[in-house]
């Protein structure tokens, strides 16, 4: 199987790093070719694919690129192919947040309506410190979107996103009182950002980060209609071999929406392991936060922090439209290992932790790479009983949202349906007593007057949750 693969140094700073239970240093060969088969178990060439890249103290033991870049032109990747990283972008959006903590233009701890005064007062404090650990209660503005029937591809503007966020009357939860992960305290960043600074987050990062580190190919991709040279295209898979291409119309940013290669990234991730360019920002970014009841959070500024191998790991994963991505850092020994994909259904975070065992292993003389000792988060379900008296007709008719400015209707014939939200119809049932629910996503608890008539519908079991569509009668 070919590949496009580029050594930008010499094999001889990746010795140390691999096993060497027999005392010998392996060639340069034999680490091309581990790792031409571990991504050729993932991708075949004729694929869209990704590009990687093995780090040590600054020096690029590897850097790589496979599959096909452009379906169109039959492209392949290269190392230096151009890719957006989704969520991975959000420690960098932390970083600038930071550098703006120390010129004195923002306070971690502040009340964001004091940038933001637009934010509805919800009676509670949300501080910078909340958006950026996840904390704050705050709808995620993807799905609220997703509940407007507004698509990844639509074209949408921050400015239509905003008015949306800010139309909100209620929060999930209490400011610290859980983890949530959500994409709209992050967003919020890149607007603090502009107000303060007077500058967007794109022009703010590529002052203070990407000029002072060369990162010539990196910027937030603000403006979706943009040209980016070198760019990897986006795909979803359609069966049988066949793509489409998967890309988003939306400008919004600090959640996501870097545009980066992996020998870019690479430099960034030697200034943060380095300690050199900026002392200190690497612990600032892992600076601990702990929930109201005690709980210490393993999701710091970006980056989540945890152990794999014995080992301490820094990490983060990106998922959006056509492209995945992953950042595995090993503080300790100053190792970076990066993985950013154009397909929608690669797993770029099994890729990174198979090319770790490659050069974490004389790290641990005793360790074994066992892939289900990765951690895992789990989920637990919850139910309430039946309403044996339930009726379907109780629940027709039109359900307004103020917050959403959507319309739904409920319908029964004899089933109950969900009508008016985008194309589709979705039938409803009895999930619990006053609950309803269709898709898995879909959780409806039910608002009753005194009389026990039906009144308003709230949307969400979990997150988000409390938008409430309130009911008018069908005639």
């Amino acid at each position: 199987m070919k590949y496009w693969i580029t050594f930008i140094l010499c094999f001889l700073f990746s010795a140390p790093l691999l096993a060497q239970d027999d005392k010998e240093t392996a060639s340069e060969d034999s680490l091309e070719k581990k790792v031409e088969d571990i991504i050729g178990s993932f991708i075949d060439e004729s694929e869209p694919g990704c590009a990687i890249s093995i780090i040590k103290e600054g020096e690029v033991l590897l850097s790589s690129g496979f599959g096909m870049s452009n379906l169109d032109f039959d492209i392949p990747n290269t190392a230096e192919s151009i890719f957006r990283i989704a969520s991975i972008s959000k420690h960098i959006t932390a970083c600038c947040m930071l550098l703006l903590e120390e010129e004195k233009k923002v306070k971690l701890d502040a009340d964001v309506r004091e940038y933001l005064p637009e934010l509805p007062d919800y009676g509670e404090k949300i501080t910078i410190r909340h958006l950026l650990h996840h904390t704050s209660g705050l709808r995620e503005y993807s799905y609220l979107m997703n509940l407007c029937d507004i698509g990844e591809d639509d074209g949408w503007k921050k400015e239509e996103a905003l008015e949306l966020i800010f139309r909100q009357q209620s929060l999930d939860f209490r400011p610290g009182e859980r983890f949530s992960y959500c994409n709209t305290g992050y967003f919020l960043c890149s607007i603090i950002c502009e107000k303060v600074s007077g500058k967007s987050l794109r022009e703010y990062a590529h002052e203070k980060i990407f000029t002072p580190l060369e990162m010539k190919n990196s910027h937030f991709h603000d403006d979706s209609n943009e040209v980016v040279k070198k760019r990897s295209t986006g795909y979803s898979p359609l069966g049988k071999g066949r793509y489409e291409i998967s890309e988003t119309g939306l400008d919004m940013v600090g959640d996501g929406g870097l545009y980066t290669n992996v020998l870019d990234f690479g430099r960034w991730t030697h200034a943060l392991l380095a300690d050199e360019w900026k002392p200190g920002l690497l612990n600032k970014l892992l600076q601990d936060f702990t929930l109201i009841d005690g709980t210490e959070l393993d999701y710091k500024l970006g980056l989540s922090e945890s152990t794999w191998m014995s080992q301490r790991i820094v990490s983060h994963g990106g998922a959006w439209v056509g492209y995945r991505s992953n950042l595995l850092m090993f503080p300790d020994q100053k190792i970076a290992v990066i993985c950013f994909s154009n397909r929608s259904n690669f797993n770029p975070s099994s890729v990174t932790q198979k090319l770790a065992q490659l050069v974490v292993k004389s790290l641990i003389p005793n360790a074994e790479s066992k892939e289900d000792d990765w951690p895992e988060r789990s989920e637990k379900e919850s139910s309430s009983p039946l309403d044996p008296n339930w009726d379907p007709t109780d629940f027709v008719g039109l359900y307004v949202s103020d917050e959403l400015q959507v319309s739904w209707y409920l319908k029964s014939n004899p089933q109950l349906t969900l009508t008016g939200w985008g194309a589709k119809n979705y039938s409803i049932k009895q999930t619990g007593k006053d609950q309803l629910g269709g898709p898995r996503w879909l959780h409806l608890k039910v608002k009753r007057d005194s009389s026990g008539k039906v009144t308003a519908l709230e949307f969400g079991d979990g997150v988000p949750s409390g938008i409430l569509f309130k009911r008018y009668a069908l005639n």
